[in-house]
């Protein structure tokens, strides 16, 4: 490989570092303004209430609607199979989250009292849906 075909290739892998650097700051800072990850840096507020409904709303309406029928592609929490879960099943679901499917995982913001709340109050919802 001549000098010239060494330096255009090292360019190349330059020039595809610094453009997937720039894709990926991208879509952690569409995710931030959106609210659709964590912002890197960027601290929740910490959740200090222990009502269910309060927590659903602050954590899990934007996604599951309001009713917990499912929103922008999140699935219902009163029908289907998530419908069919306990509280009990559900807080471990809530606890873990699914990051790869949208879901954050609450382990780390909220306790383990909260969550239970939160699953409560989600099976409280499919009376009224």
């Amino acid at each position: 490989m001549s000098a010239s075909e060494s330096g255009a290739a090292k360019a190349w892998i330059l020039a595809f570092v610094i453009m997937a650097g720039v894709g990926i700051g991208t879509l952690v800072g569409v995710g931030c303004l959106v609210g659709a990850n964590t912002c890197p840096g960027k601290k929740r507020p910490v959740q200090t209430s222990t009502d269910g409904r309060l927590l659903y709303e602050a954590n899990c309406a934007a996604c599951h609607g309001r009713d917990g029928r499912g929103l922008r592609g999140a699935p219902s929490l009163v029908s289907g199979s998530l419908g069919a879960l306990s509280a009990d099943e559900l807080a471990p679901k809530i606890k873990k989250g699914k990051p790869l499917g949208g879901m954050p995982r609450f382990r780390d913001t909220l306790t383990d009292q909260q969550i239970k709340a939160i699953a409560d109050h989600v099976v409280t919802m499919r009376g009224a849906a």
